[in-house]
């Protein structure tokens, strides 16, 4: 421990960490110590402030805005994108969610990510850099109904390109047709690991789709879902996460449907203590709102159109409207 409290040996181990892009098996050779000894370090250097990580966003946001959705729902941090008049309001959620993952980095952590254009978006503005001690995994199977470059598994290639880092992939579908399928599927190893990956990850960050949403009607259509074949379903349906569909509550809408999706379920994500949910505008209301009354997301990070629809949606519900 007398090693940890060598100030100039933390500033020495921060700086070929950061300065010089070290890994950190790296550092622990040319110091002769072990990894998790330089983990220990670069984490005593953060909090003895040796090290400020500064978190550069160029999109504004709507402090008044947070405030009141953090008064009113249960979540431990909302950002709300003040996007200008014809600005892109899913440009604007991936920028503050770049932000988010940065803030968040901490030593060796496992990253867990959905899929979905505000994902798409975060990868696309955030920087280079190097990290190879964390991973990045999917929180749940492959989509051939949508474009390949807001897929899960594409996503994860470039964030592990970006960071210099590991990643995990799941081959297999997000949505089979029967439950039958989905237990062969969950019968081989390498997807029964990812998914344990994913319910033990330090951090996750998903998209959070509703009904009417570009998003949610890929899934729809690749369960083969619609309000003439299923009104039930469809009504009661408020948003999805990680191809998980829920409803107002929070609450899984069929599982019978549930039974064939391959990926992680909600009651595990909820094991993660730090879920972040991306919601673009103010179409993902009731999605937004089910998530957070499930508490499958503990923070949110949406647009001011999206935060307004959302606070409406709960003062609707307290009246009784």
């Amino acid at each position: 421990m007398a090693m940890l409290r060598d100030k100039a040996l933390l500033v020495r181990a921060a700086r070929l960490y950061y300065e010089e892009n070290k890994s950190q098996e790296q550092i622990a050779k040319e110091l002769l110590t072990s990894r998790s000894n330089v983990s220990r370090m670069l984490s005593d250097a953060r909090a003895q402030g040796i090290v400020e990580i500064r978190i550069i966003e160029n999109t504004l946001r709507d402090a008044r805005l947070e405030q009141r959705v953090m008064e009113v729902l249960p979540l431990r941090t909302v950002r709300v994108a003040r996007v200008p008049q014809g600005g892109d309001e899913t440009i604007a959620v991936g920028t503050l969610a770049a932000a988010a993952l940065e803030e968040n980095l901490k030593p060796n952590a496992t990253i867990a990510i959905s899929w979905g254009r505000s994902l798409q978006a975060m990868v696309s503005v955030i920087g280079e850099n190097h990290r190879p001690d964390i991973r990045f995994i999917p929180l749940m199977g492959g989509m051939t109904e949508i474009p390949s470059g807001i897929t899960g598994e594409n996503l994860i290639r470039i964030l592990a390109t970006k960071f210099h880092a590991e990643f995990a992939t799941m081959h297999a579908p997000a949505i089979v047709q029967t439950s039958e399928a989905r237990e062969a599927f969950m019968a081989e190893p390498s997807i029964n690991e990812v998914l344990k990956s994913a319910e033990n990850a330090d951090l996750a960050i998903v998209g959070i789709g509703a009904r009417g949403s570009t998003s949610t009607n890929s899934l729809l259509r690749a369960a083969g879902i619609n309000p003439q074949n299923d009104p039930t379903f469809y009504s009661n349906l408020a948003g999805d996460m990680a191809a998980r569909f829920f409803d107002l509550s929070g609450n899984i809408v069929d599982s019978a449907i549930d039974d064939r999706i391959i990926a992680v379920r909600l009651s595990q994500l909820r094991n993660v203590k730090q879920v972040i949910g991306l919601a673009a505008g103010a179409d993902k209301a009731r999605g937004m709102l089910g998530a957070i009354n499930g508490k499958h997301i503990t923070e949110l990070i949406t647009t001011a159109k999206g935060a307004l629809a959302l606070l409406q949606l709960v003062e609707d519900q307290r009246l009784g409207r």
